[in-house]
């Protein structure tokens, strides 16, 4: 496959698969612009591997053909396949962490076998591993790194990715996946078995609110600590700029669990534009 058209197909796969991330990305400097869209198809790829396999089984290959592709495309090694092949020479042209990279493979191993959270610390790693990772590696992409950056991306993780389970709790509900955390559910009265089963409890409510109430503290620290990077790098945290949107849309859903919370296409459109 000729450069350009992988770019193409690159593209197309975030842009179809993570619309919001890859709006996000056309506001970064140009330069840049084909990793973070290589980051963000990776990321898709990933997260549609529990889609598409029958078996836990199954998945765990295709997870092992991602990690050895990797690390094949990393080398420099056409593996055939756009987005590895278009993640490697991100890798080499950018010298991303390694070890990012594989904790986003690891913790899609999740999505394969465990399918309910246990609670909230164990959500907290798999937003961290994936949410996070992602940020993270974006801005190591325009320039970041170190403590810094740790920094931004741990809260940064929290906000972006549990308004996005949030939106997503309708699509994983109807797959059998419940990512809300398992303790909480059973703290206000209800449980993962009443989310699969379609029940809309008072208990839900509550953990939703809680949840947003979470995901709001943990973007005014984002924000705080995306200040003190590099200009040029805080353009990887523009996604964050959808967070409040979508969590007040979240906030006046009535079923939950059959409405996924939208906003605007173009108030989208601006807030990523305008937002600081």
């Amino acid at each position: 496959m000729h450069e350009a058209e992988r770019g193409d197909t690159v593209r197309r796969i975030a842009r179809d698969g993570d619309p919001d991330r890859a709006l996000a990305a056309l506001f970064v400097p140009r330069e840049p612009r084909a990793d973070l869209l290589a980051l963000i198809a990776f990321n898709v790829e990933l997260a549609r591997i529990a889609e598409q396999v029958s078996e836990p089984e199954l998945g765990a290959i295709r997870l092992q053909w991602w990690r050895e592709a990797v690390e094949r495309a990393g080398e420099g090694e056409a593996t055939g396949h756009p987005v590895p092949d278009a993640l490697g020479a991100t890798l080499r042209r950018r010298k991303l962490s390694r070890e990012r990279i594989g904790a986003m493979i690891d913790a899609r191993a999740f999505d394969l076998a465990a399918r309910i959270m246990p609670d909230g610390a164990a959500l907290e790693a798999y937003l961290h591993h994936t949410a996070g990772s992602l940020l993270a590696l974006s801005a190591e992409c325009l320039g970041a790194g170190g403590p810094s950056l740790d920094r931004a991306a741990a809260p940064a993780s929290l906000a972006y990715g549990l308004t996005g389970l949030m939106r997503a709790l309708p699509v994983h509900a109807g797959r059998g996946r419940v990512d809300l955390p398992a303790d909480a559910l059973r703290r206000h009265g209800t449980s993962p078995e009443d989310i699969l089963a379609g029940k809309v409890t008072e208990g839900l409510f509550a953990v939703l609110s809680e949840l947003r109430d979470q995901a709001r503290a943990a973007l005014g620290e984002a924000r705080r600590q995306v200040a003190t990077l590099d200009r040029r790098a805080r353009a990887a945290f523009l996604p964050l700029g959808l967070v409040e949107p979508y969590l007040a849309a979240l906030a006046k859903g009535r079923d939950p669990l059959r409405e996924i919370a939208d906003i605007n296409p173009l108030f989208r459109l601006w807030r990523l534009a305008s937002w600081h």
